[in-house]
């Protein structure tokens, strides 16, 4: 009972857990193909990081990923349908955004 209590707290909303699985991935698949040179970073504000090394990057990256999650952990005590929804829209903007910038580098 106490171990779901816990888990609850951290992960309120399933569309949460989403976010962070996406985000893990992202983060895992950009550090792992730019290492071999298989890609580029789109986005300016990482790609200063990746450049300097994919360590560092993973780094930073896991420090946004982390932020993300505390933050709305914390507010979904607060008002949880909003953090719901917020990762709903924040998972399919991730995505999106993603897919777009891997399909039209190419």
């Amino acid at each position: 009972m106490r171990l779901q209590s816990l888990m609850s707290l951290a992960f309120p909303t399933k569309s949460l857990v989403v976010l962070l699985i996406i985000g893990t991935v992202d983060l895992i698949t950009t550090a792992v193909l730019h290492a071999r040179g298989l890609i580029v970073e789109m986005n300016p504000l990482m790609r200063t990081f990746i450049t300097q090394s994919e360590w560092l990057f993973a780094f930073v990256k896991g420090l946004t990923i982390g932020a993300a999650w505390g933050v709305m952990a914390w507010y979904a005590q607060q008002n949880k349908e909003f953090v719901s929804k917020a990762c709903i829209l924040g998972s399919l903007a991730y995505v999106t955004v993603w897919t777009t910038w891997f399909f039209g580098a190419r």
